[in-house]
Order: structure tokens, then sequence, then C-alpha cells
């Protein structure tokens, strides 16, 4: 049964981060998992809490997302009521300069004055959750909140998370900078569900005062004035917001951790390789790989991208090998990020360390 939200995936937030990786493509748009891309995950789950109208806002390098998304019959939202919108960002005259989210939302305003949901929830692609948008909106209902945040408990530092302070009844009372400590305890999921005409109100307020940050101008300035509360999400959590970040959460994957397990489908943009191909001499342990593949070599602890190539007597351990990438005969692999298209060629050696990965460039020949 459709429910009463309309879904907002904002990306005009997560520029800058690890340009290792986003340097030709946007953050959301990021492999992960051996098949999928991160903002799967977040189209996934709103698709799964029966979401059918979601817009998508954009920031920068998105055309390779849209190539991704087409027009969501992955996630069956290729429809003709409701369904999957992408906006392009909003920017000065000059075209040069981004002022913030609020400004993307403001200028595409009609897709939320023409939808027929009453309820807005917006989240970003870059923290992998299966959070119950479902029972976000129920309690924010019976709480008579004017805003309800989604936040989680947190063991590990975290420079991208921001901390979050509650009094009675979880009514929040701050939200704090980028830079999580243990002794924190919770810290902001960047999810935000609150009723649409409050929140097409709240923007145009702020674009007249000249303000343009989402967490700034609607929900910190409103603590004292409307009631903010937090709901508490229980299950498993992954902040993806650096190249080191990237590649521990991608390797705890093969620990059998990670918020994909919280999920019954992940939906992608469906590609028709063959199976993978073990030929005679190939060796893995403890690996993710994709279809078509065709393995000779030994592969430990690593994840496969669809089409990769492991040649004769060739070594890949504790690295993330990206889409048709080839590892010719006799090369060795070790903690390294292989960008889509890498050819290694024969007998060379790339070597990283746990705390520092290599990364190699798309397309690049080593």
């Amino acid at each position: 049964m459709k429910v009463d939200l309309l879904g907002v995936i904002n990306l005009s937030g997560e520029e800058g981060f690890f340009k290792e990786l986003t340097e030709h493509r946007n953050l959301a748009a990021v492999p992960f998992a051996g098949r999928y891309r991160l903002i799967d995950f977040t189209l996934t789950n709103m698709v799964q809490n029966d979401i059918a109208n979601i817009g998508i806002f954009t920031l920068e390098k998105y055309r390779g997302m849209m190539d991704h998304l087409g027009s969501g019959k992955e996630w069956d939202l290729d429809r003709s009521n409701g369904g999957l919108y992408i906006f392009p960002p909003a920017l000065s005259q000059d075209a040069n300069e981004f002022r913030g989210d609020l400004s993307n939302f403001h200028l595409h305003r009609d897709f939320f004055l023409r939808s027929k949901e009453n309820y807005v929830v917006v989240s970003g692609s870059n923290i992998l959750s299966a959070v119950d948008y479902r029972d976000v909106l129920r309690e924010h209902k019976e709480s008579n909140a004017d805003i309800t945040v989604v936040y989680t408990k947190r063991e590990l530092p975290c420079k991208y998370c921001r901390p979050i302070r509650f009094s009675e009844q979880n009514r929040v009372t701050a939200i704090g900078s980028r830079g999580f400590q243990p002794a924190d305890e919770t810290f902001y999921m960047e999810t935000v569900v609150l009723s649409k005409n409050l929140f097409v109100r709240l923007v145009d307020e702020a674009i007249a005062r000249g303000e343009y940050d989402l967490l700034q101008s609607i929900i910190r300035s409103q603590l004292n004035r409307l009631h903010v509360h937090g709901y508490e999400y229980s299950g498993t959590s992954q902040v993806i917001h650096s190249l080191r970040s990237y590649y521990r959460e991608s390797m705890l994957l093969l620990e059998q951790w990670g918020a994909i397990n919280d999920f019954q489908h992940v939906y992608t943009k469906i590609k028709h390789e063959p199976p993978t191909r073990y030929l005679p001499g190939s060796a893995i342990k403890n690996s993710l790989v994709a279809n078509g593949c065709k393995l000779e070599g030994t592969t430990t602890d690593s994840i496969l991208f669809r089409g990769v190539k492991v040649g004769k007597h060739a070594r890949v351990k504790n690295s993330i090998i990206m889409q048709k990438s080839v590892i010719e005969e006799g090369a060795v692999v070790e903690y390294a990020i292989l960008d889509k298209e890498v050819t290694v060629k024969r007998g060379q050696v790339i070597r990283g360390t746990a705390e520092e990965p290599i990364v190699i460039k798309k397309q690049t020949i080593v």
C-alpha cells in the first residue's frame, strides 16, 4: 500500500568527498559491494517502503548517475503518475556558484506543490541503512512533532558524522558540527520527515532571508520554535565519506556485516553478463565476485565487480577491483582499489596498506 510520503534524495551536500573515486562521478554513483552504486540503497529502501514518488536533487557530475538510473524501471518507478524525477542543480547566474540545497528545492518547488503526498522524507545517499520510513512517519504523527530527524548509535569515531543531543521524550536540542566521537553516543543520519506544507513554507522563508542550508535553516534554527523529534534507528548503518571509510566498509562485507544484510532485495541497473568462469588454477577465498568475470589466478579477501579478469598466477588480496579491470598473468595487487577498466600489466606489483590502500584511476594502464 502506497505510503503518504514524498521521497527526496538530497545529493547537494555530498560533493567534494574522496576525489580519488569522485573525480568523474558524484558520490551517489560510486560503485559498492560488487554490483551496486551507493544511491541504490536509499532508492531501494524508499521503494520497499512503498514510496512511489521520488525526486533526486543533484549538484555535480551526475551524468553517470542518470545513465545508471535511466527511467527508474529497475525500481518500478517508470510510471505516468509519480515515479522518478532527477533535478539539475540551482546555480547562480554565472553558473559557477551553488548556494545550498534549499536553492535546489526552491527552484523545483512545483515538484512538491503538485505531489499528492502530505509528508516529505529527505535523505542522502552515503549513509547506508534500511530505515523504516513508514515507522518514522508513524512516530512523527504520534509524537505530534513538527519535524522528525533520524539518529542512531555509533561506537567508532567519524569525521563526517554530526552528534545529536536530546531532552526528555527524544526532543532534539542540538545537532553538532561534523566530528563524532564515541563519547557522543548518537549521530544524526541526515534523514528528515515533516509535512509537505511546513517544508515548503520553511524553504520559502529561508530563501527570503538569504539562507540556503537545510540543516542550519530548516532544522537548527527551529529547535527552539518547533517540536523537533528524534527517531532512533536500531539497525545497521554504514557511513561512506572518505577513501578510508569506503575501503573499511567494503571489507566489512566480507565478514558478513553491513547494511546490505538488512535488505531483502537491493535493486540496481540490470546487466546481462554471463556467469563468472573459474578456470583451472583459480583459487577464490572469502571474496565477493560479480557476474562476467574470468578467473585463473588467486583472489583472497577481495571484491571483484562485473567483468574482471585475473590471469594465470596473478594474486589479488584485500582489494576492490571495479568493472572490466584486467590483472594480467603474474601480477600482484594487494590493499588496492582499482577503478573501472584498469589494466595491471604482466608481472607488475601494486601494494598498499590497510590504512592507506592504493587507488588506481579509471582506465589506467599500470
